[in-house]
């Protein structure tokens, strides 16, 4: 992501870097409300010491962490789709440019795309608590393949074929795609490593991302319907939300496990109409904003926004192997096991946030590599 130059910065829609990083924040929060729920399960790694200094940890082994109302009323609001919509948005930019000169960049692209991958899969190793973990398939790895399915499709096909690819993406709720999933799962728990989870499965995002790029391509490249088409995509929005509450279950989320129940939604139709609902309505709602110039720029927020990719690349890394473990041995000088509380957590995510700012402001990275002048 190019943000060192003006001409890009210019260009960017502000009100949906504001959201950007809301929704990074929001995940971050929902991250690190999972890693303390688990911490004295499968995280705490100082058992030698559990006997003199980290004494106060002992009865907590083997225990899950419940979190506050706070943070539990923020999981049912966000949890099922704040996963979502980050991919969303990555496919509204995806759609900005015409076929023709998309198409000559999208090698380009793709190899982005894998490296990004690559890069997620070696942080796993780094963050999870044993192999199955470590191999298992989280959401932004999953993004990453839909991305690049979505740019090969335009490169070669073209809108049209973009959708047709979301009627396909639709059969997921006819054929048993749900089945296949529970069976790959399963054998990779029972043949590789029982810590094994296919957790972001490609059924449960891919209309998130094909949703987003039709939204993107309306709105760069379909001027004739510029009157209409925020209220159009708002007023589908609210006609898919109208589904889940005439037919939809009751979404919850427990205080000591907030990943639990994460894609329970997406598993079902009415689900999934909700969570393609509030994705609508919000990036038009916001884009309607912009369109009339009222822009939304909090510094802290729209700077998540634009380093996004960044914040998200370090933030399970900082905390897993950095804040959590000084917090625990801050824990064990003044008495106090680790808490999942809002306010807890979110002093965590305004550490890792300086974190990434240092990384990005000062010229460490440059240090390390050795790019000296």
């Amino acid at each position: 992501m190019k943000t060192n130059n003006n001409g890009e910065l210019s260009s960017r829609i502000v009100n949906l870097d504001f959201l950007r990083g809301l929704f990074i924040i929001l995940a971050l929060a929902q991250h690190y409300t999972y890693y303390i729920n688990m911490w004295y399960v499968d995280y705490f790694r100082d058992a030698m010491a559990l006997g003199s200094t980290y004494a106060v940890h002992f009865p907590m082994i083997g225990k899950q962490i419940p979190t506050d109302q706070i943070n539990i009323w923020l999981a049912v609001v966000f949890t099922p789709w704040v996963s979502q919509v980050y991919l969303t948005m990555s496919a509204f930019n995806l759609a900005k440019k015409p076929q023709e000169i998309f198409a000559k960049e999208a090698s380009g692209r793709l190899k982005i795309f894998g490296l990004i991958f690559l890069y997620f899969v070696l942080e796993n190793f780094i963050v999870a608590p044993n192999l199955g973990q470590a191999i298992s398939f989280y959401p932004i790895m999953l993004w990453m393949i839909v991305l690049s399915l979505l740019s090969l499709v335009y490169k070669y096909i073209g809108i049209r074929g973009v959708l047709v690819f979301t009627l396909l993406a639709l059969l997921r709720f006819i054929l048993p795609v749900e089945i296949l999933s529970d069976s790959f799962e399963m054998f990779m728990k029972a043949h590789v490593h029982p810590g094994f989870e296919y957790d972001a499965r490609f059924e449960y995002f891919v209309l998130s991302g094909c949703l987003g790029f039709i939204m993107g391509y309306v709105h760069y490249h379909l001027p004739s319907y510029k009157q209409n088409k925020d209220f159009l995509f708002a007023l589908m929005g609210i006609a898919f939300i109208g589904i889940y509450l005439l037919i939809g279950d009751k979404f919850t989320v427990p205080a000591d496990d907030v990943f639990s129940t994460e894609h329970d939604l997406a598993r079902t139709f009415s689900g999934t109409a909700y969570v393609l609902g509030v994705q609508a309505i919000l990036i038009s709602f916001f884009l309607w904003l912009e369109k009339r110039n009222i822009k939304i720029n909090i510094p802290i927020l729209n700077w998540v926004g634009i380093y996004s990719l960044l914040i998200f690349a370090l933030h399970r890394i900082f905390f897993v192997r950095l804040i959590a473990p000084v917090s625990v041995m801050v824990g064990s000088l003044t008495g106090r096991t680790l808490g999942a509380s809002f306010a807890e957590v979110f002093i965590y995510i305004f550490i890792t946030l300086s974190l990434c700012y240092f990384v990005k402001a000062t010229p460490l990275s440059d240090i390390i590599l050795q790019k000296r002048r």
